[in-house]
């Protein structure tokens, strides 16, 4: 990297480059803390072993991240013995303590500091949450703890102590090696327990945690025989409900050790639940803290997709067990380091464990309809970043699911076996350090052979690559060419693109429906070739190939890039009815609805009056009658309509009114004219009697597909009393909200309110229900929407202070009840903006989430909707107090305004 300009960390500055990165001047190789909680006022005192960092020779003064920290003593023990520092030695600021001229070479420094658990409404650092005390140190959250080298490059091996009130908090946990059994009374109602974690880690990984909890045990043998103990803590009335959430753990730990070859290296794993997270779970080592939502779940009161959620979360955040804490990042920069390559195991575990058709489209689909959007906004950064105003806002889509796809196409590149013996290689290299993508990639290249040197720049170029294909078929030579060609257009962050390398899966298939064999250097292919495009176009033949062929282009989604040539409608029919790849196959059944819909959207906008084309109703209705047979799952996503993002990232201008009149007119007439037919299918698919509810893909399937029916059966208002009909009759989730959804967005509004009401009262004590009924309430359909939201804001379910409630509501608002949000008078505008303003004072990563959500697509809309954005946005900015991660979003969609 290039020479330090200035300090990375340098408080006067307002953008942070990775260039100017350099390594610490000391460490702290090992700590002792003594946690005294208190949810008012908690006493953190620390024992800190400071050496010089090496290539340090000139000493300088130790400087330690701290914020929001009430100093209440401080000590160094030099060559003389401990002694009390004077305020001469010592500058202390609102983000740093200095210590002037500490010791030459090796020192002590003893800390102890105040802090108020119950103040902190950013949920960053020690927090408390209903009771109990726990924290989140991801990214720069310790320091709110403790003054600390707050940097993931500073590995340290930590012992806490924590004390605290017996009955208050009988339950204290730390990272590493311990067991609640061995607490000790120390009179008086107190008790304290000691934590040693034998591996080194950086802070952001440190984690402690108080409070009264029920409690889940199990146990896992490691494939050396080891007996791990394990352990999953929630508040009382979540107890019964985290039986799936302890064998998700263990089927996580059980396939590292198959896949990966990772094995466990604590005596005991422990996860805690709690209400209020800013994220969704966190790995601190051997104490992971997850959001209730990504824990707590049953089929009494989770659907199918929750589940296997959970338990996809359970396992990333295990996995990161060696991706991000054995092995860890040198700076924030590097974040894919960990997040991307952890993201792509834990997608290979769901593939392995469940449908891995189904979850390559998944993945597909939430990396176009997300990522895709925030390629293509202000926001736009490569995977690595190299700048960035606040480090909270590198936690993107781009970060981890771009980040997962890149790795995916190296995993492609290099096959199983050599990705395999490159990440053992990569374990053994680095385990116990901080390092950096360009340490991954040169393992990889050392064990592969490949020569990564265009590759690395998907970590350095942002954009979505736009790929385009055209063919050649000569049939008295029996060749077909094939051209691929690549576009990456500007963004505003990078101007000049360059081509990029990509393994595009291709296929070919003939006219009798079957894929044609391939011959490849390797050999005879009978199905999928993999090609390398790594210029911006290339032509690649294929020899022996007997009869006219439909290429079948970016199988399983083996490149995260974007298809841009339209095909014909017979083309998209023919590859819906006999692509190999199920990939292809959905994305050609929802390439021929989009361009339907899109039609459609324009029709309305220039006053026509609105049809189906014939050639849409007889490619749905294919679907529709082959739904029945093969997979269910899959048939289920071939009849939903498509998402609104899918279809209005290829708008020029986003109308919402017409969008909603497309999607709302094409839904009716297709429950119109198959009125007999998504009936006749939902009722086919009812579960047999006597069925044990198990998350499987035969259940799942039928599951998906039944509820899928429902948006167009209960479209229809003859079918108001179906709902209520289906909704008694549910005996799972996934059924009862399948039901109460399609009734809130398709159904009539005063029926979906009275089963909203219904639901309420059965579920109100369940908090994760509490989120879904949330969401369900922002989406209704209401003559005075602000005043419906307040409503729903004053129910003693909603706190404005819990990221979850919040989020649901006012997430499900601007996502699901797009024209009350764009309204022509700017109201959903300025709605949002006060919204964000006083969440700027209450959790600062909830408002830069919010501001990412309102206006990072603004300049898709109209001039007068921009206008009015810009104003809201420019009023935000004024804002003296606002923290550096709204500046960051709404200052980057300002200056693309200009």
């Amino acid at each position: 990297m290039a020479a330090a300009k200035t300090a990375l960390f340098d408080p006067q500055r307002n953008t942070l480059y990775r260039e100017d990165y350099r390594p610490l001047d000391y460490k702290i190789p090992k700590a002792d803390f003594l946690i005294d909680l208190d949810l008012e006022k908690t006493i953190v005192r620390s024992n800190l072993h400071v050496v010089r960092n090496d290539g340090n020779t000139q000493g300088g003064p130790l400087v330690l991240d701290g914020e929001k920290l009430k100093l209440l003593s401080l000590r160094i023990k030099d060559d003389n013995g401990w002694h009390e520092l004077d305020r001469s030695e010592f500058i202390v600021t609102d983000k740093n303590l200095i210590i002037k001229n500490p010791p030459k070479f090796a020192f002590d420094l003893e800390v102890a500091v105040e802090i108020n658990p119950s103040e902190n409404t950013d949920l960053s650092g020690l927090y408390a949450s209903n009771g109990m005390i726990c924290s989140q140190c991801e990214a720069q959250g310790f320091r709110r703890i403790s003054y600390f080298l707050d940097r993931p490059d500073n590995l340290t091996k930590f012992n806490v102590t924590m004390t605290a009130d017996k009955e208050k908090f009988p339950v204290l946990l730390s990272n590493g090696n311990g067991t609640p059994s061995i607490t000790q009374d120390l009179g008086d109602g107190r008790h304290s327990i000691t934590w040693r974690d034998p591996w080194p880690k950086p802070s952001y990984l440190f984690a402690a945690v108080g409070g009264d909890f029920k409690i889940l045990e199990d146990k896992f043998t490691t494939m050396s025989g080891k007996e791990v103990d394990l352990r999953i803590y929630v508040q009382p009335g979540y107890e019964d409900k985290i039986s799936w959430a302890m064998q998700s753990l263990k089927r996580s730990m059980k396939w590292d050790e198959d896949r990966y070859g990772r094995e466990y290296d604590l005596n005991c794993f422990h996860i805690v639940a709690t209400d209020s997270f800013n994220m969704g779970a966190m790995e601190n080592k051997g104490l992971n803290i997850f959001n209730v939502s990504c824990l707590v779940g049953d089929p009494a009161t989770s659907m199918d997709s929750d589940l296997i959620w959970i338990e996809a979360i359970i396992a990333h955040e295990y996995f990161h067990n060696w991706t991000g804490n054995r092995v860890t990042l040198s700076n924030w920069f590097d974040l894919t380091l960990k997040e991307g390559l952890t993201v792509l195991r834990d997608r290979q575990f769901t593939e392995d464990m469940h449908s891995e058709g189904i979850k390559r489209i998944q993945d597909a689909l939430a990396l176009r309809t997300r990522q895709f959007a925030e390629d293509a906004s202000p926001s736009s950064h490569p995977i690595r970043p190299d700048m960035v105003e606040e480090f909270n806002n590198i936690y993107s889509g781009t970060v981890y699911q771009k980040g997962s796809h890149v790795l995916g196409m190296l995993h492609t590149m290099m096959g199983e076996p050599t990705w395999r013996r490159a990440m053992d290689e990569y374990f053994k290299r680095h385990d116990g350090q901080a390092v950096t993508c360009d340490d991954f990639l040169n393992v990889m290249e050392d064990v592969s052979g490949l020569d990564l040197k265009q590759f690395r720049k998907w970590y350095s170029q942002s954009g979505t690559p736009e790929l385009s294909y055209s063919g050649e078929y000569d049939a008295a030579n029996k060749t077909y060419k094939l051209t691929l060609s690549q576009e990456t257009k500007p963004t505003p962050d990078q101007a000049f693109k360059e081509p990029l390398p990509m393994p595009i899966a291709v296929g070919l298939i003939g006219e009798s429906g079957k894929d044609v064999p391939l011959l490849t250097k390797e050999g005879l292919n009978m199905g999928t070739v993999i090609l390398i495009l790594n210029e911006a176009s290339q032509t690649f033949v294929f020899e022996n190939v007997p009869v006219p062929v439909v290429p079948s282009v970016l199988r399983e989604f083996s490149a995260p890039v974007k298809v841009v040539t339209e095909p014909s409608m017979d083309e998209l029919m023919f590859r819906m009815a006999h692509d190999s790849d199920s990939y292809n196959r959905y994305e050609a059944t929802e390439r021929i609805m989009v361009t339907e819909l899109s039609r459609l959207i324009a029709d309305y906008e220039a006053g026509k009056t609105l049809a189906l084309n014939p050639a849409f109703v007889t490619a749905y209705e294919t679907s529709l009658s082959n739904a029945k047979d093969g997979d269910l799952a899959f048939n289920a996503m071939t009849l939903r309509l498509p998402a609104e993002d899918i279809v209005t990232q290829g708008l020029g201008v986003i109308n919402p009114e017409a969008v909603e009149a497309a999607f709302k007119f094409m839904r009716d007439d297709l429950a119109g004219r198959f009125k007999d037919e998504f009936m006749d299918l939902h009722q086919s698919l009812i579960a047999p009697v006597g069925e044990v509810y198990a998350v499987v893909p035969e259940q799942v399937g039928r599951r998906s597909l039944s509820n899928a029916c429902l948006p167009f059966i209960l479209s229809r208002p003859q079918n108001d009393n179906f709902a209520d009909m289906k909704y008694a009759a549910a005996n799972n989730m996934t059924e009862e909200y399948g039901v109460i959804s399609a009734a809130v967005f398709y159904g009539d509004a005063a029926n979906a309110k009275e089963l909203l009401s219904r639901f309420y009262d059965t579920h109100k004590d369940n908090t994760n229900l509490m989120d879904d009924w949330l969401s369900l309430q922002a989406a209704l359909k209401v003559e005075k929407p602000y005043e419906h939201l307040q409503q729903v804001m004053e129910n003693p379910v909603f706190d404005k202070k819990v990221p979850n409630k919040i989020r649901a509501l006012i997430g499900s608002f601007v996502n699901n009840n797009q024209t009350v949000y764009h309204a022509k008078d700017g109201s959903g505008y300025k709605f949002m903006a006060d919204l964000i303003i006083e969440m700027n004072d209450v959790n600062t990563e909830v408002a830069a989430g919010f501001s990412r959500l309102a206006f990072s697509k603004f300049k898709k809309y109209s001039p007068d909707r921009q206008a009015l954005m810009v104003e809201q946005m420019e009023r935000i900015m004024a804002v003296p107090t606002l923290c550096a991660g709204v500046k960051d979003i709404i200052g980057k969609a300002l200056d693309t305004a200009k």
